[in-house]
C-alpha cells in the first residue's frame, strides 16, 4: 500500500484467531481507505473499507444521537465484542430488525450462501419458535420488524402459523425472508401467510439475466423471481428485493435492478443491496472487498443520475458506515424526467435537497429500517404517489470486521438461550470456517461458544463470496 494518512483508530480482529487488535484506519495516496492491524501470531491485514477518503469522512460525520436498548432487558458480560453479545451492557443500539430462524432445510444450494443449508436437521419446534417470539418481544420490545429466515422458511408447511403467533404477540409486521421458489408456484401458500398476517415478501432478486442466477444460485431462477413477483402483486403483498452484489458477476446491473424496481412499483416497496462479505481463503497480507462505498458509487454511474452518490445518507438506526439508502419519490407529472425518458413517473431523492438539520429534526428512531427515509417523506409533509426504498446493507465478516460498528448494531438474531446477537456477530467465522455463534440445531449451540475449548485451524484462510441476499429490514 502506498504512504498512509491516519484518519482514526478502532477495533479489529485476526481473522485467523479472532483476537481483538487495534487497528487502523487510513488513506493511500489514491484516496482510498484501508483499516490495517497487526496480530502478534498472524501477521498484518490490510482490507480496503472504502473507495474514497473524503466521502468517507462525509458518511461517518452524519451519525445520529444514538437510541439505546431496553436497559432492563440488557445481559452482563465479562467478554468484550464480539463474543459477548446477548444484548451486552455495551451495545449502544436498540434493535430495529430482529431474526428467527425457523429452519435449517432450503431447497437451493447457493454457492454463495453464508447459512448452514446443508444441514439436514429438522425444522425449529413450533414451541422453541415461541420461546424466541417472547424474548424479542421482552428484549427488544414489539415495535420491532420480525423477520422469518432459515435455511428458506417456506419449507415449512406451518409457516403461516408462525406469522400469525408473531402478529398475534403484538409485532407490527412481519416478514418472510425467501428465494421465492415455493412461492412462485403454490400463490395458495402465499395468500394463506397473508391471510395470517404476513406484512411483506424480502425477495432475493441478484438481477435480470439468466447468467447471474446460474453463477450465483447454481441454477437460472429469474422466471422463479418474475413469477414469484406476479403472485405477490395479484394478492397484494409488497415485496423487498434483496440484491447480493458479486464484483464481477452482477455488480454491472445494480441500475438495471433499481430501474426493475420502479417499473414495479406497485408491488415493488424497495430494493437491498447487500455487497456479498468475503470469508475463507483469502490473501494473509490484503483484502479488497467490495464495499458499501463502491456501491454508492455505481449507483450513481449505473442510474444515469436518478440517484446521486450525495444523495445516499446514513439510515440514522446503526452506525453511519453500517446502513445507508434513501427514498425514491414517485411523481406522476409527465415530462422529461432526466432518468426515466418523456413519458411515466418521475422519481426524485427525498435527500436530494435535505439538510441535515432537517433530517435529525425530521428523523424517528422508531422507524423500520428500511422505512426512515419515507417516514421523513410523511413528515416533512410532502405530496406524493408513492415510491422505492433503496437501502445498502454493509455487513462485516472477519476480513473486515469494525468493533466500533459491531456496537452500534440495530439488526439482531435470537438465540437459543432467549439472548439477542449482532447479525456480524452471529455469522462469524474464523477464516478456517470455524463459527462463533452455532446455529440452534448445531450441537453446543444451546450454551453457546466454549471459547477455551476452541481450536483454530492453522491452515491458510480462503476468500469466497458470501451472501444470502435476503438479510435485511423491513420496509
Amino acid at each position: 500500500m502506498s504512504r498512509a494518512r491516519h484518519l482514526h483508530s478502532t477495533r479489529s480482529l485476526c481473522p485467523s484467531c479472532l483476537k481483538v487488535l487495534e487497528a487502523d484506519i487510513s488513506a493511500d495516496d489514491e484516496g482510498r481507505v484501508w483499516m490495517t492491524r497487526h496480530c502478534p501470531e498472524h501477521g498484518e491485514l490490510a482490507t480496503m473499507i472504502w473507495p474514497s477518503a473524503d466521502h468517507y469522512r462525509w458518511i461517518r460525520s452524519l451519525a445520529f444521537p444514538k437510541a439505546l436498548p431496553n436497559r432492563s432487558a440488557v445481559r452482563p458480560s465479562t467478554r468484550s465484542c464480539p463474543t459477548g453479545c446477548g444484548i451486552c451492557q455495551r451495545h449502544q443500539r436498540k434493535p430495529t430488525l430482529v431474526e428467527i430462524e425457523v429452519t435449517q432445510r432450503c431447497n437451493l444450494r447457493c454457492p454463495v450462501c453464508f447459512m448452514s443449508a446443508e444441514s439436514t436437521a429438522s425444522d425449529l419446534p413450533l414451541d422453541r419458535v415461541h420461546a424466541f417470539i417472547e424474548a424479542i418481544a421482552q428484549t427488544a420490545g414489539t415495535d420491532t420488524g420480525v423477520q422469518l429466515t432459515g435455511g428458506e422458511p417456506t419449507v415449512r408447511a406451518d409457516l403461516a402459523q408462525i406469522v400469525w403467533h408473531v402478529r398475534a404477540r403484538g409485532f407490527w409486521g412481519v416478514e418472510v425472508n425467501t428465494n421465492g421458489l415455493v412461492i412462485a408456484r403454490d400463490e395458495a401458500y402465499l395468500q394463506d401467510l397473508k391471510a395470517h398476517g404476513l406484512t411483506g415478501i424480502y425477495l432475493q432478486f441478484d438481477g435480470l439475466t439468466s447468467e447471474v442466477y446460474e453463477q450465483i444460485r447454481g441454477t437460472d431462477l429469474l422466471g422463479v423471481k418474475r413469477a414469484a413477483i406476479e403472485n405477490c402483486r395479484r394478492q397484494g403483498v409488497q415485496v423487498v428485493l434483496a440484491m447480493t452484489i458479486v464484483s464481477g458477476i452482477n455488480d454491472d446491473q445494480i441500475g438495471r435492478v433499481i430501474a426493475f424496481a420502479t417499473e414495479n412499483s406497485d408491488v415493488v416497496a424497495g430494493v437491498a443491496l447487500q455487497p456479498a462479505f468475503t470469508s475463507g481463503r483469502f490473501d494473509a497480507e490484503r483484502a479488497r472487498p467490495l464495499t458499501m462505498g463502491d456501491v454508492i458509487f455505481k449507483l450513481e454511474e449505473q442510474t444515469g443520475g436518478l440517484i446521486r452518490v450525495e444523495d445516499i445518507w446514513p439510515l440514522g438506526c446503526s452506525h453511519p458506515l453500517c446502513d445507508t439508502g434513501t427514498f425514491l419519490v414517485r411523481q406522476d407529472e409527465q415530462g422529461s424526467g432526466e432518468n426515466h425518458g418523456e413519458q411515466g413517473p418521475q422519481y426524485v431523492p427525498v435527500t436530494r435537497d435535505l439538510t441535515r438539520e432537517e433530517y435529525l429534526q425530521l428523523y424517528d428512531p422508531d422507524s423500520p429500517q428500511g422505512s426512515v427515509f419515507l417516514d421523513v417523506v410523511v413528515r416533512k409533509g410532502l405530496s406524493f404517489k408513492g415510491g422505492i426504498s433503496v437501502i445498502i446493507m454493509n455487513y462485516m465478516d472477519a476480513v473486515t470486521m469494525d468493533l466500533e460498528r459491531m456496537e452500534e448494531c440495530s439488526m439482531f438474531v435470537t438465540m437459543p438461550s432467549g439472548a439477542l446477537v449482532p447479525f456480524c456477530s452471529y455469522q462469524l467465522t474464523t477464516c478456517a470456517g470455524q463459527r462463533v455463534f452455532p446455529p440452534w440445531n448445531i450441537p453446543g449451540g444451546e450454551k453457546g461458544v466454549d471459547w477455551s475449548q476452541l481450536e483454530w485451524s492453522e491452515e491458510g484462510c480462503g476468500q469466497a463470496a458470501r451472501g444470502k441476499g435476503n438479510e435485511g429490514s423491513t420496509v
